[in-house]
Parts: structure tokens; C-alpha cells; sequence
């Protein structure tokens, strides 16, 4: 108990780094009967058997991606993995129990109400969210298919990763640095994925997942000027995970005993709320790209604080370094 006070945050008194544990409720005879059931007898079975249809997608996804990977043409190759990937990506989360996704586009300001409306995130921009589960990573890849990046803690600069490597990240430690021969400055990458259509960019500020109780202290990442694309827009979003019984949640831990307990649930819920497009800060705006006689805006300070009202959490004055600590 001693270690897990040691890392609760001073400011708002919360633990961001344990796994949720179910609240404990009074239940009728009929539901703890079913939740026994649930637990030792049906649960597992169907984990089981999702668990195999889970692998049979992933070999079906290495499968397409060495195939597309022959594919010559940028634009030809992006779409036929929006095709495949993305596809795959959803039946994976429907097969997990995600059966649909609670997903609006919200506005901070008073009078505005929420909307369902898609809006159209290109090659290049940049999606900024919470990070609380590799099944984030999953439904990114469902609905953007986007570049997944590391951060590196001093610098701030990026590191593009695969799929599986983002999924894997959770489970380990974040890298206090990166090698500098695999560094890059988010700007020229963001440059790169416009025009080799490789997708939109996701960044994670915290740099680690949490319990969705809180957020971690997030990295600036925008401060540095090559970090910066005025061309490039940013979309703020946030990820919950509602849950009753065993949340999709996964801070730490083995990975595939977390995993097994997803997949044991009849269902899970997802909620995702993205920010409307012209509430969300723009890179164009910062101090070293605004226009003479414009008011500049920090737009790392602009993304915490819409990021903390979209996502309804407070901010801790822990970092992800605090959590690499932590484990």
C-alpha cells in the first residue's frame, strides 16, 4: 500500500496507474447465480473462442499487408489497407464485444448541441487523445488507420510504429528516450504522410495509458517549431470506457490475462467524444507560425485544456515517467 500511496497525485488525490476494480453493489440471487456462470463456466469458453477468431485475424492482417505492401502507387496502397486493415480492425472489435461504438462530435461552447457528423481527418493531420487501453489502438485503426507514433520525453520528438508495436506498448515501459538514429521531428513526418498518403497521425501527450481516472501530465509536444505543419489541422478526441464489471481499461498487467478478461464480457462499451474541428487549436496559430499582428496561441496549453473538458478528467501532476517509476 505504501507504494501504491506514493504515486497518488497530491493535487487531485487520484492513483491513475492501478487497474479499475469494480465497484462492489448489492446483487440479487439471480445475478451473482449468472455472474457465477459468467465467471468459471461461460466466460471462459467464449474467451476461448474468441481468442482463436482474434488470431485467425491477425494472420489474415499479415497476410493483406504483405500484400499490399507490392502495391506501387501511394494512393492505391492507402485505400486497399483502408480496405483491409480497418475492416479487419472493426471485426476485431466486434468479436471482443465492442458491438457499436457511442461515438459524437461535441462542442465545448454553451448553446451548441452534440452531432453524430463525420468529418473528413486527412493524410497528415494530427489526432490528439487519451491513452488508457491497447484497444484504443484498435479502433483508431477502424475508423483512420492512421501513423501510431512514440514520444520521446526530452526532445519530443517521434518515432513512427507499426500496428502491433502500439497494441504491444501498453504491456512495457515507455522508453525514457528514443535512439536519435530513429527520431524525427513531428513535422517533417506529418509532411511525409500527407504526401505519401500514409494516413493521419496519432499522438498520445501523456506517453503512457492510464485507469481513465485521471490525465497524466502531457509532453509539449507542439512547442518545438519543427514539430510544427501549419498545413496540417489537429483533432482533439477523448476514450472511455464504461464499465460495470471488468473494464476494457488496461494500465498494467499481463496483457493477454487482460485480454482473456475482455473477451470473457457478453459485451463492452467504448464511449468516443472528438471535438468539434473549429473549437480545436491550430498549429498555423502558434508563436512561431502566427501572422503578424494575430494574437499567437499556445497550442500545447490549448490542447489540455480541451482535451481535460472533452474527457471530463483532471489533470495529474504525474508524467509518464512517474508510471515507468511506478512498474
Amino acid at each position: 500500500m505504501e507504494k501504491f500511496s506514493k504515486w497518488r497525485d497530491s493535487g487531485t488525490g487520484i492513483q491513475p496507474f492501478l487497474q479499475p476494480v469494480p465497484a462492489r453493489t448489492q446483487q440479487s440471487a439471480a445475478a451473482s447465480v449468472f455472474g457465477v456462470i459468467k465467471t468459471y463456466a461461460v466466460g471462459p469458453v467464449a474467451s476461448v473462442v474468441r481468442l482463436v477468431a482474434l488470431a485467425a485475424i491477425a494472420a489474415l492482417d499479415v497476410v493483406t499487408s504483405a500484400l499490399g505492401a507490392l502495391l506501387v502507387v501511394p494512393k492505391v496502397r492507402r485505400g486497399y489497407s483502408r480496405l483491409t486493415r480497418s475492416a479487419l480492425a472493426r471485426l476485431a472489435l466486434f468479436i471482443m464485444g465492442f458491438h457499436t461504438i457511442d461515438r459524437k462530435t461535441v462542442s465545448l461552447r454553451k448553446g451548441r448541441r452534440s452531432t453524430t457528423t463525420t468529418h473528413r481527418v486527412e493524410s497528415g493531420d494530427v489526432i490528439v487523445t487519451n491513452h488508457t487501453s491497447y484497444i484504443d489502438i484498435l479502433w483508431l485503426v477502424a475508423r483512420y488507420n492512421p501513423v501510431f507514433v512514440e514520444l520521446d520525453n526530452a526532445s519530443t520528438r517521434v518515432r513512427p510504429v507499426s500496428m502491433w508495436t502500439a497494441l504491444r506498448a501498453p504491456a512495457r515501459a515507455t522508453p525514457a528516450l528514443l535512439p536519435a538514429s530513429e527520431a524525427q521531428d513531428l513535422g517533417s513526418l506529418l509532411r511525409d504522410a500527407r504526401v505519401k498518403h500514409l494516413g493521419p497521425v496519432v499522438v498520445f501527450p501523456e506517453n503512457a495509458t492510464t485507469n481513465g481516472r485521471a490525465l497524466l501530465q502531457l509532453l509539449p509536444v507542439f512547442e518545438d517549431m519543427a514539430n510544427l505543419d501549419e498545413k496540417a489541422r489537429v483533432y482533439v478526441m477523448a476514450l472511455k470506457y464504461p464499465a460495470q464489471a471488468f473494464s476494457p481499461v488496461y494500465s498494467l498487467g499481463n496483457q493477454f490475462v487482460h485480454l482473456f478478461g475482455v473477451c470473457m464480457q457478453v459485451y463492452n462499451s467504448l464511449v468516443v467524444r472528438m471535438l468539434d474541428p473549429e473549437e480545436c487549436p491550430r498549429m498555423k496559430d502558434a508563436p512561431a507560425l502566427c501572422d503578424e499582428g494575430k494574437e499567437p496561441v499556445d497550442v500545447d496549453d490549448a490542447v489540455a485544456d480541451r482535451l481535460m473538458q472533452l474527457s471530463r478528467l483532471r489533470m495529474t501532476k504525474l508524467t509518464a515517467m512517474d508510471k515507468r517509476d511506478f512498474l
